[in-house]
């Protein structure tokens, strides 16, 4: 926890983002890391450092890390941890890994 709050503190960088919630920009932020030095994206904090928190289960995470997968060729699976935060705020941290066979194409669907 200590090591996160201090991850918070030194701000988005090249291989650290926040967002407030899950999507689109979320996976394309993933695909860059994974293109670059690898990284972590926060969810559940907002791009000043205030932790907002998301409302998850396990069902949910498991939803976002399959959304990633059939986003991506080839396919991206991020590591996922689920953070307390603030008493009863959760954040969710995605860690990626720079992968060796680049570029990652993020799949478009139509809405």
């Amino acid at each position: 926890m200590e090591k996160l709050n201090a991850l918070i503190e030194q701000g988005e960088g090249e291989t650290l983002e926040f967002k407030t919630a899950f999507g689109n920009e979320t996976i394309e932020t993933l695909v860059a890391f994974a293109n670059q030095k690898g990284g972590k994206v926060l969810i559940g904090v907002a791009d000043n450092g205030r932790i907002v928190g998301v409302s998850i289960s396990q069902e949910t995470v498991q939803n976002w890390v399959n959304e990633v997968k059939t986003k991506t060729i080839p396919v991206l699976i991020p590591d996922v941890e689920i953070a307390n935060m603030e008493g009863s705020k959760q954040i969710v941290v995605f860690t990626i890994q720079e992968y060796p066979i680049k570029p990652k194409l993020v799949i478009r669907t139509l809405s």
